[in-house]
């Protein structure tokens, strides 16, 4: 294995941090009043994930523990997506903090910061054109960071950096959900109702997220040696039982049957039905990075 959990969880957190943003700033586009909660819990949380899935980095870089300076080098070559990813997350997580920061609209001791929240509010339009930018390009960075690895034929694909945005998607606006029912601003009973079309959409995406999975799968099997030997690991390998339960039943299946018999039963999930179907998406999330990266095998030589 090329990269380890680890680089899982930072790519995880950066891409779930991304999607509650998006997830945010969609939901205040299409009824502010009607998806308060859930606008407000993607603010509050984007920036916090984020940063909490860079320290994972830097545990797996070693040096950047040990000697700090020396992550300046992540910088020093402009072409790599590497280098252009630590950019953009440097850029979109003071953006995300913000946005929280203003969300949460207290009245601080010291009159300065009131008077620097305020005039920073005067700018949010702007502020939100570039934080729903930057959050589209750290959702994509995520798979892209992989996806450029030609030493990793099951990597080395173009659907994957569209399946990791689709997932950070799901993530997003699952934590975000999961967010807004545990630190309630209004009674859940109106929250689910609210939410009731919104687990119909997130139904499809999961949807879309199945379809992406199992193109990449079959597109892999056939293409070389190495990759087909990575699919066998996850479909019926070592792996299998983790794909299986991580990816497919917790990610996917579960979340849809909750989804359906919401639709089914024609009123709004209580709040542990939305925590049980939305934290699923999240194991879900995080297990399909790690077997992505868990599955890598490299090129066979001749």
């Amino acid at each position: 294995m090329t990269w380890g959990p680890y680089i899982a969880m930072y790519l995880f957190f950066a891409g779930a941090g991304a999607g509650a943003f998006l997830a945010a700033v969609t939901a205040e586009i299409y009824s502010k009043e009607g998806f308060k909660p859930l606008i407000r819990a993607g603010y509050l949380i984007s920036g916090p994930l984020v940063a909490f899935g860079t320290p994972w980095l830097l545990l797996d870089l070693g040096m950047g523990l040990r000697q700090p300076w020396r992550l300046i080098g992540l910088l020093n070559n402009p072409g790599s997506v590497m280098t252009l990813g630590t950019v953009v997350l440097s850029l979109f997580m003071p953006v995300a903090f913000l946005f929280a920061i203003m969300e949460l609209n207290w009245r601080w001791p010291l009159g300065f910061i009131n008077r620097a929240v305020a005039w920073i509010s005067g700018y949010r339009n702007v502020l939100l054109y570039a934080g729903t930018s930057l959050a589209f390009a750290t959702a994509i960075y995520t798979g892209m960071l992989i996806g450029v690895v030609r030493g990793v034929p099951l990597w080395n694909t173009s659907i994957l950096p569209a399946l990791f945005f689709i997932s950070a998607l799901s993530s997003g606006l699952a934590a975000a959900v999961v967010f807004a029912v545990v630190f309630p601003m209004e009674e859940r009973r109106l929250m689910a109702e609210h939410f009731f079309y919104l687990n119909q959409v997130h139904s499809l995406m999961v949807v879309v997220e199945l379809i992406f999975v199992f193109s990449w799968l079959f597109i892999m099997a056939g293409l070389s040696v190495s990759s087909g030997q990575s699919v066998s690991l996850l479909l019926t390998g070592n792996l299998a039982i983790w794909f299986w339960f991580g990816v497919v039943f917790l990610g996917i299946v579960d979340p849809l049957i909750i989804y359906v018999w919401e639709v089914i039963l024609g009123r709004p999930l209580v709040g542990y039905a939305m925590i049980i179907s939305d934290t699923s998406v999240l194991a879900g999330g995080f297990s399909l990075r790690w077997l992505v990266l868990a599955a890598a095998v490299p090129p066979m030589l001749y």
